[in-house]
């Protein structure tokens, strides 16, 4: 089997520390809980919430790793490259051909429980050189070598530019699609200028780079929540997050990811560029995707609507209407 590697990166197991190796036998993936312990649990919420806990607080713990500085993020560092020795260890030449000289959490880490083990397989043919072309029978490299196939799988990723998708239309008939293709701003990853009464979950700087995804979207909904409930009981028709405000949030996260290793040069879907970049242009481009801190952070920002930083219109022109008694 001929196995292409477009790029490096770092291939890690997920978090979960002893647990996981305890669960998998030091493999790593996923693992299923046993109807005992489900049951347990059902009987038992308190013990539920304590193991939650016990989970989140590990992912709590790890922010300083993101850190460009931090004796976290270089101690980690350290561990991920003796794993990758450790694992291809029956290949130790391929450890050259697969460690990226950026640190660790540029790009979002790679699981990939059994991957090296299996490139290490007799099996198994690595190929770094880049793909020119592919015809009828096979595989042509930059170098004009021509391999034959059987059969070919492609992994090439997937779509995560926030310039892609359908069509949204904002005032003056601006696509959302197109204005964020240009350069991706928001107000807290929710909303953003000239698109009024518009909110979304992951926009842009959204998305948990540290800590825990899931409590965050929670806390994004509760948010829009709080938002809707005044548009009903306050006779709000329209609401729209100020310019300026959209422009102080992006600024605080460019400010803010500079001290970070996702700023670091590596080619990330973390960040935005351009149509039509280099790759050493993508490489440097804008740190789009991420939340400017950890999901503690994300919790406090998001706990509390800042009316202030939002232009409000009554629904009928009547600014106390809200004043009105229920018939």
């Amino acid at each position: 089997m001929d196995h292409y590697v477009r790029s490096k990166t770092w291939i890690s197991n997920q978090h979960g520390g002893e647990l996981l190796a305890e669960r998998t036998n030091g493999k790593g993936g996923n693992f299923s809980y046993s109807n005992e312990e489900k049951q347990f649990w059902q009987d038992n919420p308190a013990a539920y919430v304590e193991y939650r806990k016990g989970l989140e607080l590990e992912l709590q713990t790890l922010y300083s790793k993101s850190q460009r500085s931090s004796d976290l993020q270089r101690s980690s560092r350290v561990q991920y490259q003796a794993d990758m020795e450790r694992r291809l260890k029956e290949k130790p030449e391929l450890l050259a051909d697969l460690l990226p000289d950026f640190p660790p959490l540029c790009k979002r880490l790679t699981p990939g429980p059994g991957y090296l083990e299996a490139l290490t397989s007799p099996k198994v043919r690595v190929i770094t050189t880049a793909i020119k072309a592919i015809d009828e029978s096979g595989v042509v490299t930059s170098c004009g070598t021509h391999r034959a196939v059987d059969a070919i799988v492609c992994a090439t990723g997937f779509e995560t530019n926030p310039g892609g998708g359908f069509p949204i239309i904002g005032r003056n008939g601006v696509n959302l699609r197109k204005k964020y293709t240009q350069r991706p701003e928001s107000y807290l990853g929710i909303t953003t200028n000239d698109f009024p009464n518009f909110f979304q979950s992951l926009g842009p700087n959204s998305f948990q780079g540290a800590g825990n995804l899931l409590i965050t979207m929670e806390q994004v909904h509760a948010y829009v929540a709080q938002i809707l409930a005044r548009m009903a009981y306050d006779n709000i028709g329209i609401i729209e997050a100020k310019k300026s405000e959209v422009r102080g949030f992006t600024q605080f996260c460019e400010k803010y990811f500079e001290r970070t290793v996702y700023s670091a040069k590596c080619a990330s879907w973390y960040k935005s560029s351009p149509p039509g970049s280099s790759l050493e242009e993508r490489k440097s481009g804008r740190v789009v995707a991420l939340w400017p801190g950890s999901s503690l952070h994300a919790l406090q920002a998001l706990k509390k609507v800042r009316w202030e930083d939002y232009d409000l219109q009554s629904y009928d022109g009547n600014e106390f209407g809200c004043t009105h008694p229920l018939s």
